[in-house]
């Protein structure tokens, strides 16, 4: 395993969208392999009904299973991707799902039934992040050949295709991706450690700037959208005012045990806004051998380090909080769903996932 870093200067960055529907980038990006033959269900991503009663849990093995948060039995099985999910979203009235996978697609499902709606394609390589716009009539999705796609629900129309930087000498990738609360603006977190602002209405980048040394791997807004979080390639967790856009503070999740690190897609808020959690995994120098596994809680507020949590034997990709904040749900490629007590930092319960 390894990982090149490209640096530049940014005032040397060429800015475009690209409209065409067929239009593709310099990425220097690969599709993925295909699946093994029987897959395991590994947790890729985890994201709550408003409700608290239904945990989406987006696989390892190309499923979306629909889990009883209380029994910890599977509902149902979203099945059609063709490779490993990234994460499966409700829209924001909870009819309809959105994933992103590795089979260079995001697609919508009808939640009531199951059944898929649509498929969205046009990228060359694995589609890291979806979205819903805040009114759920758009859905947006990014990848590693470096576009940010927006489409119209209803009608299926490609609306905007955005790319930050067209270089086959850069990680060209958009990692993920969130709507502003009006719904007008989108962000990216970028290959070159930018974060990237767009303009829909206009197909504009209005705004740009250096977040992390290396990608930036997540981005996430809080719920009253007041900060925007980052994690990125150098083990940092960052918190950006969203009126002015400055740095509010940097929280490291770097241990001097494990002299190489990666974050994971697992980046998110408490319900209160209080704390903010995220993951990553730790190796030794070669890349060969993990020294670490970690889910790390912060006071958003102070940026005090509150919990450091473990127990999973691979790297931990779902981060979701319960309704209340009262626990932390960690999802790993394990299999495993563990519940954490954010009043002592120890583990409650936990839910392995059925191969199915």
């Amino acid at each position: 395993m390894s990982i090149t870093v490209s640096k530049f200067c940014l005032a040397a960055l060429v800015l475009f969208s690209v409209t065409s529907a067929h239009a593709q980038t310099l990425s220097g990006c690969q599709p993925p392999p295909p699946l093994p033959p029987n897959p395991k269900p590994g947790v890729n991503g985890l994201t709550f009904s408003k409700d608290g009663k239904t945990l989406v849990v987006a696989g390892g093995d190309g499923k979306i299973r629909l889990i009883d948060s209380a029994a910890g039995t599977v509902q149902r099985i979203l099945s059609g991707h063709t490779n490993a999910i990234y994460i499966a979203v409700f829209s924001p009235d909870e009819k309809l799902l959105a994933s992103s996978s590795r089979d260079l697609t995001a697609r919508v499902w009808d939640v009531a039934s199951g059944r898929e709606l649509h498929k969205f394609t046009g990228f060359r390589c694995a589609v890291k992040s979806v979205a819903f716009n805040p009114d759920g009539r758009t859905i947006a999705a990014s990848g590693n050949d470096g576009m940010i796609k927006l489409w119209d629900l209803k009608t299926e129309k490609e609306l905007q295709s955005f790319v930050h930087i067209n270089s086959k000498d850069i990680d060209m990738s958009v990692y993920s991706i969130a709507f502003d609360r009006t719904g007008k603006k989108i962000y990216g977190a970028n290959g070159d450690g930018t974060i990237s602002e767009w303009d829909i209405a206009a197909g504009k980048e209005t705004r740009v700037w250096k977040a992390h040394d290396g990608y930036v791997f997540r981005v996430q807004f809080n719920r009253d959208y007041s900060l925007l979080a980052s994690s990125g390639q150098d083990a940092k967790v960052k918190l950006w005012d969203t009126s002015d856009w400055h740095e509010v503070r940097s929280m490291s999740m770097a241990r001097a045990d494990a002299p190489a690190n990666i974050p994971s897609t697992g980046l998110t808020f408490s319900h209160d806004g209080k704390l903010i959690a995220a993951a990553d995994s730790g190796f030794d120098q070669k890349f060969t051998t993990y020294v670490y596994l970690q889910a790390l809680v912060w006071s958003v507020q102070t940026g005090e380090k509150l919990w450091t949590i473990g127990g999973h034997k691979f790297d931990i990709n779902g981060l979701t909080f319960t309704r209340d904040d009262k626990l932390l749900l960690t999802g790993s490629v394990d299999r495993t769903i563990k519940f954490w007590d954010m009043k002592t930092g120890n583990e409650t319960r936990t839910i392995s996932m059925p191969q199915q």
